[in-house]
């Protein structure tokens, strides 16, 4: 198992009310971070899971039916907030980024994918299929805006499934199978279902232990921990309720059997600003 340098970026945020992502919880509007994991592989280079938004979300969403996504989710975003940007400030080219690991294909986590022209896109090839048909109104029901990916996307798809599967022997508790991306272990895709068409998660095997980013498995961590549910507004967007709710399961009784192993919902503020502290040093 080849450790690997996992550093947590901020790619522009939306807002909502914190009842709509917990039931029960306030009317207070909330900041949602569209975080980005850059890791750096010692064999495989520079790689992204992830890419939080770009100016492309607000030329996608700048008419009518994809207007409608960034009316429900209001975004704010800078172009110095684009990962390029601090890419760039990290000393990196976009050129170096080898490949790009996409939980899912919702608009907030694939916007910047045509950034990058060199990189390699790895994903499920499964939930691609099943939202590459869709146009406009029907897409846009899956928060899928097709215009976001790059061209030659499909040329450039790896999938998860195509990957050794393998068993993770008790090591993400009751996540027991997931796919080894590189034949090292360092970086192994895990299935977690009912978000999206195709939501994985990514087991990284980071130099300070492990680390589980779960994409929108859940949006905070006092989802999981507390084992709260979204809104019955955010559960119409699921692409599997009773998988969703399984998951959110999965994630609190893994908090509790592994706690060394770091979970992170890919837009949950208080972890955030954890990391944030951490790279001001």
């Amino acid at each position: 198992m080849v450790p690997v340098k996992l550093r947590m970026i901020r790619a522009g945020y939306c807002t909502h009310p914190e009842r709509v992502v917990l039931q029960g919880g306030s009317w207070q509007t909330c900041s949602f971070p569209a975080m980005v994991g850059v890791i750096s592989h010692p064999t495989e280079g520079l790689m992204l899971f992830d890419t939080g938004y770009s100016e492309r979300f607000q030329k996608e969403t700048a008419h009518y039916p994809n207007k409608l996504y960034a009316q429900l989710t209001p975004v704010f975003y800078r172009p110095e907030d684009s990962v390029v940007a601090q890419l760039e400030a990290l000393g990196h080219r976009a050129e170096d980024v080898r490949h790009v690991i996409l939980s899912h294909f919702h608009g907030d986590h694939i916007a910047a994918a045509g950034d990058f022209p060199s990189a390699w896109f790895v994903c499920s090839e499964e939930g691609y299929a099943a939202l590459r048909p869709l146009k406009r109104i029907t897409a846009l029901k899956k928060g899928f805006l097709p215009g976001l990916l790059p061209k030659d996307f499909d040329l450039r798809l790896l999938p998860f499934e195509g990957r050794k599967k393998i068993d993770l022997g008790g090591r993400l508790g009751p996540f027991d199978t997931g796919f080894d991306l590189f034949g090292d272990e360092s970086l192994i895709a895990v299935p977690l279902p009912g978000h999206a068409d195709g939501h994985y998660g990514l087991l990284v095997e980071s130099e300070k232990g492990p680390v589980f980013l779960v994409g929108d498995a859940c949006w905070t961590s006092q989802a999981f921990t507390e084992q709260r549910l979204p809104s019955f507004l955010a559960q119409m967007i699921f692409s599997d309720r009773k998988a969703y709710v399984e998951t959110l399961r999965g994630l609190h009784a893994l908090s509790v059997e592994r706690p060394d192993v770091a979970i992170v919902p890919s837009h949950c503020q208080t972890l955030w600003e954890g990391f944030e502290r951490e790279a001001q040093g």
